[in-house]
């Protein structure tokens, strides 16, 4: 162990050079600093008192920017040698270098995520330009690092030699003609310069650099200037240089012999290392004919860091002539950084300790954030068997981890990982580290609160301990973490990010083998350890006995149609299961075992219509929050149901299976009294029912109050069948997101519209469906006022929407009407009146089987803003349309994107004109997508009018009047595919070539339905696909809404119509739509987490796969990057939200610019 200095004050003692007092750096800073302020200060006085000339103070303004230009260049130079230096350790070197050279010199900062790594001490002083934190007599706090150990001051030394080494290979592989040409290697003696050229000159000869440097340079040339002491031996070590450059000796001419070693370093590469005298006096290579080698080579000169040198050197190389300076000081940091970590008063206080923390830094070398884990864990022991053991570990592997898995890693990291870290860790820490690996950013970096949202849903931790996890995988240096705008950010190391990829191999935590075609679980050896398995979409029929699974709190086995039965001891060994989902399985009843899970929160078996029996046993699972029944065969709710009293979301349907329509229910009543009243907590409640089921009518009648006492209530959907039950609703109930279907109807085998357009409504919120009604009753009336979304269904006496009143239905969103026999028109008529607008903010118009719809328009032309919001129009069945637009009221229609008319066989033109030749306007400017079916009298599109001047997809079908598509009607330049018969197209008169080449056939021996896309969405269909509408009819928003749909799972209105036997939704009529963007990692509302990536033929980039974060949210994405420069991403999302989104926050996009960068 010595003392920085000890070599230079033996030295001293010596007579080597002159006896001198020693005092530390920041010292003589200081005073140097006060003499400067002093000095400056009495010059201003003088100078005021004297009365300066203009001239006077015109100079001493120069000197004082003079004075200023040269601190900034010192401190530029001090990052530039510091980043030098760090870009040498196994950091991401990519990431500091790139980020500090794209800045100018006068605005680099040093990279974020260094801040995170280093003490904020060295951070400012490093970002000063200070370098006093590598001086002998730096400190933090009161502490002093004094004496260093002798292990770590060779340490220093081979990492300066290791930072030139590096540096002088990257000049070799460099094609940039400004590259490092002069490097200065300080030393603290002229020991430790000896003993660094020797470093030095086996470092050189090493096979591993030598090729490199070879093939750089012409040859190293090493001169050693200390046989040559003083200046007046200049001649002879000129000599000596021409010798080694087998020049021609000239003794007699000095001048001749430099100018022949400057042409000579000029003509060739030479790589040159000059070692400096000893003692004060230097070589100037500039004197010796040397500094010719900056013209194409490289020039070292290895010399010392002493005062007396720093003085000489103001005659030798100067800074200006520098441009990398590498100190062996500097290369103190590892020692510096684990000291201020693990706290210097620790290990000070004893020479076994000391010594136990030099060889503890020797081993971990320069690798920053492995010192860290280890200062983190010894940090304020003082039992030095502790700090023993550390050292034990990080010398040897873990024999209870296969280190044959993290091949690849940094070995150091690893063993300081795994064996001091991990081992160690808690394991539900274990578990939060492991969970990160579904978050991409969590390497760019993310708000702590919106990790913490993540394990709380993942995990099912709550707050507290959530929060106290992460602070003290923070404290512990695991997680790096860095204060910027919108508060904390934190990120794992990619190190600790692959190592944790490798750990999860050995023991997942999460097991995704959803969609794989899987007839039986796969890994079930590995499942004691997942506290997540998803095995959804495959088909499993049979699952294992009794597996061992302590940890596990998430199981998905929705969508395996051929799991008939579960075990009845499959549940035994889940004691932590929180989630089950069986929906869309075969099961017939469920095992005993299940109704022992005291931590089971959710419990899906929507779509199994083989459960017909719900047993009382579910009392048991008194945490339950969450039970979804949709789909089922259930008939009656056990009483029991009512001890669920944390009971948040509760979806029923009553529907059991009779042969026998006459035969008796098993149970008088579908749901008990005094069943819902108990469950206080409950916020959601579906009721769907049979409509056939005549004890609902009475049950109705003695629950009802029960429901609209619930004090949580936020979304109630259920059938009402009599009017007069409207009565009893108050009115702070039409506050909720209510779903009613009101009226007396009976259950249908086949729908009478399609099964997206019933999607549609049912994803509305504030909706009414009113069924078999006569006239608009009082009732009704106070329902539509509230109401977002309206569905009339076989109305039997309206005749238009006007008889509603225009002020109960002009809030309304979606509107479906069905089988209104009686219905002439949808606005105008008697009923209207010329002056008031008619549903100025639909978006959502379809009419299906409309037996005497003649127009959806009649009389005067309606002000501006009827119908102005419509995006989507449909019509189907409508045997007695004749006009559909006529020229005044297409006007109304200029945000209309989607136009279905289907089966309307009186109808000849989409727009009725007499005269267009006077009407250059073009018409309907935001259509693009436009399909006709069934129209055997169309002969025309728009009998001339210009129309959709973006219009991107048409179809045509059984359409046999239409001889001839018009370019003066289809403006389009942006179309992209028509659809029709092959023969129709072929008969089409006057098609223009371009059309051929976008034309697609229709295959009549498959689906026309599907090849068409009539009921699929479209992300050019609506404003970033149906989410749009979704998300105006629940909030009530203007035109700009956010871009994804906030709907409850539970929120779905459940009918007789709704709720058919078989009826199921498959991923391909799942709603689907597109966006292109700039900027992949902006915020959308949801998190995201990867699940897979593929090559996809004709693209040069994967295609990534992501599933939203959410508790069984089955929104998915796909992102694909269709250009490079400038960037450019499709995304397609698809199925709509069910988890909301409310737990999660956005980051700040200043943050996300610094920090992101992605890559699917």
């Amino acid at each position: 162990m010595s003392k920085v200095g000890d070599s230079t004050k033996m030295k001293s003692e010596a007579g080597e050079f002159p006896k001198m007092e020693m005092k530390p750096f920041n010292i003589l800073k200081t005073e140097m600093n006060e003499l400067q302020k002093n000095k400056t200060a009495d010059f201003f006085d003088k100078t005021k008192s004297e009365g300066a000339s203009a001239s006077q103070t015109s100079t001493l303004t120069s000197l004082k920017s003079t004075n200023s230009s040269l601190v900034s260049k010192n401190s530029l130079r001090r990052k530039r040698d510091l980043m030098s230096l760090l870009c040498s350790y196994p950091l991401d070197a990519r990431m500091i270098s790139d980020d500090f050279k794209s800045k100018p010199y006068d605005e680099r900062q040093l990279p974020l995520k260094l801040k995170g790594l280093l003490p904020k001490e060295i951070i400012r002083d490093a970002e000063n330009g200070d370098r006093s934190w590598s001086c002998s007599g730096s400190s933090f706090g009161d502490a002093h690092l004094d004496f260093i150990p002798e292990a770590i001051l060779n340490l220093a030394a081979d990492l300066s030699v290791h930072q030139l080494i590096q540096t002088l290979i990257s000049i070799c592989k460099s094609e940039n003609p400004n590259h490092t040409k002069c490097i200065r290697l300080s030393t603290r003696s002229d020991v430790e310069k000896r003993t660094v050229e020797a470093k030095v000159t086996a470092a050189l000869n090493d096979k591993h650099n030598m090729l490199d440097i070879l093939n750089s340079f012409r040859r190293p040339l090493t001169i050693d200037a200390s046989g040559y002491p003083t200046s007046e031996a200049e001649n002879e070590l000129k000599q000596h240089i021409c010798q080694l450059l087998q020049l021609s000796t000239i003794e007699d001419d000095d001048i001749l012999c430099t100018r022949q070693i400057e042409d000579e370093m000029s003509r060739s590469r030479y790589l040159v290392i000059l070692v400096d005298r000893d003692g004060e006096e230097i070589v100037d290579p500039q004197k010796v004919g040397l500094c010719s080698t900056l013209q194409s080579g490289v020039l070292v000169l290895i010399t010392t860091d002493s005062p007396a040198s720093q003085q000489a050197k103001e005659g030798g190389l100067t800074d200006e002539l520098v441009d990398l300076e590498i100190r062996t000081n500097d290369h103190l940091l590892p020692w510096v950084v684990f000291c201020h970590s693990v706290g210097k008063k620790f290990v000070y206080s004893s020479s076994a300790i000391l010594t136990t923390a030099a060889h503890i830094v020797e081993e971990c070398r320069s690798h920053l954030h492995a010192i860290l884990l280890v200062a983190k864990l010894l940090k304020n022991h003082q039992d030095v068997r502790k700090w023993d053991l550390a050292l034990f570990k990080l010398r040897c592997f873990n024999p209870s981890h296969d280190f044959h898995n993290f091949h690849g890693s940094n070995s150091i990291m690893i063993k300081a990982f795994l064996s001091l870290i991990w081992d160690g860790m808690k394991k539900i820490q274990q578990n939060c580290l492991l969970s990160c690996l579904v978050i991409p950013k969590i390497q760019e970096g993310m708000v702590d609160h919106e990790l913490m949202n993540h394990w709380m849903s993942y995990l099912f931790l709550d707050a507290g301990k959530t929060e106290k996890n992460l602070s003290q995988l923070v404290e512990n240096s695991i997680f790096l973490q860095l204060n910027g705008v919108g508060g904390r950010y934190i990120w794992l190391t990619e190190e600790t990010y692959q190592i944790l990829e490798r750990l999860h191999t050995s023991y997942p935590l999460f097991i995704e083998k959803s969609n794989l075609g899987l007839t039986e679980p796969s890994n079930t050896d590995k499942w004691h350890n997942a506290v997540r398995i998803e095995l959804a979409g495959n088909k499993i029929s049979e699952l294992p006995q009794s597996p061992d699974c302590l940890r596990l709190k998430v199981l998905m086995l929705q969508n395996n149609a051929d799991l008939t039965k579960i075990p009845s001891l499959f549940f035994d060994h889940m004691p932590l299961l929180c989630i089950l989902n069986l929906s869309y399985t075969s099961v017939r009843e469920l095992p005993r075992s299940l109704f022992f899970l005291e931590q089971l929160r959710e419990l899906y078996l929507k779509g199994c219509e083989c459960f017909m029996k719900l047993p009382p046993e579910i009392g048991n699972l008194k945490k339950l929050e969450k039970l979804d029944l949709d789909e089922t065969q259930i008939t009656h709710l056990p009483k029991e149901v009512q001890k669920l009293t944390n009971m948040q979301s509760l979806t029923l349907c009553f529907y059991e299976y009779r042969v026998k329509k006459n035969r008796s229910y098993s149970c008088s009543t579908i749901i008990p009294s005094g069943v819902l009243s108990k469950l206080k907590r409950l916020e959601h409640l579906c009721i769907g029912v049979n409509p056939d089921d005549e004890r609902w009518n009475e049950n109705v009648q003695a629950i009802l109050p029960e429901i609209l006492g619930l004090e949580c209530l936020k979304t109630l959907s259920m059938y009402i069948p009599q009017l007069e039950l409207l009565k009893l609703i108050p009115a702070h109930i039409f506050k909720l997101d209510f779903r009613f279907i009101v009226g007396r109807h009976m259950q249908r085998i086949i729908s009478s519209i399609p099964p997206a357009t019933d999607v549609e409504f049912k994803q509305s919120g504030c909706s009414l469906k009113f069924v078999k009604g006569e006239g608009v009753p009082d009732e009704i009336k106070m329902l539509l006022r509230n109401s977002k979304a309206l569905f009339l269904d076989r109305h039997f006496t309206l005749q238009s929407l006007s008889e509603c009143e225009m002020k109960n239905i002009e809030q309304l969103r979606v509107c479906i009407l069905a089988e209104c026999k009686e219905m002439l028109t949808i606005g105008g008529g008697g009923a209207a009146k010329d002056d008031e607008d008619m549903l100025p903010h639909l978006l959502f118009l379809s009419l299906f089987h409309m037996k005497n719809l003649r127009s959806i328009w009649e009389g005067p032309t309606p002000p501006r803003s009827s119908f102005g919001m419509l995006q989507s129009l449909s019509l189907q069945s409508c045997p007695k349309l004749i006009t559909l637009f006529s020229v005044d009221f297409l006007g109304n229609f200029s945000l209309l994107k989607e136009l279905i008319v289907k089966d309307c066989p009186k109808l000849s033109t989409l727009v009725s004109c007499h005269s267009f030749r006077h009407i250059a306007h073009t018409f309907l400017p935001k259509l693009n997508k436009l399909l006709l079916l069934h129209l055997p009298e169309l002969t025309s599109l728009s009998s001339g009018l210009h129309i959709g001047p973006v219009l991107k997809k048409i179809a045509f079908y059984d359409c046999p009047k239409l001889h001839s598509l018009s370019t003066r009607e289809l403006i389009s330049q942006e179309l992209t595919v028509i659809k029709g018969e092959s023969n129709w197209w072929r008969e089409l008169e006057g098609r223009p070539c371009k059309f051929d080449q976008i034309f697609s056939p229709i295959h009549e021996e498959a689906d026309i339905m599907s090849q068409l896309g009539t009921y699929e969405y479209d992300g050019d269909n609506m404003d970033s696909g149906s989410d749009w509408l979704h998300s105006h009819v629940k909030t009530g928003g203007s035109v700009a809404a956010p871009l994804h749909p906030i709907v409850d799972a539970n929120s779905l209105a459940s009918s007789g119509k709704d709720f058919q036997k078989g009826s199921r939704v498959s991923k391909h009529s799942l709603p689907t739509w597109d966006i292109e963007t700039s900027d992949f990692m902006e915020y959308d509302g949801y998190t995201w987490r990867k699940y897979g990536q593929k090559d996809i033929l004709g693209t040069v980039h994967q295609r990534g796969y992501y599933r939203c974060n959410g508790r069984g949210c089955p929104a998915k994405k796909r992102v694909q990057r269709i250009r490079d420069d400038p960037p450019l991403y499709r995304i397609t999302y698809q199925g709509h939200h069910t988890c909301g989104g409310q737990a999660q926050l956005e980051l700040s996009p200043t943050l996300i610019g610094e920090l992101h960068r992605f890559s699917p």
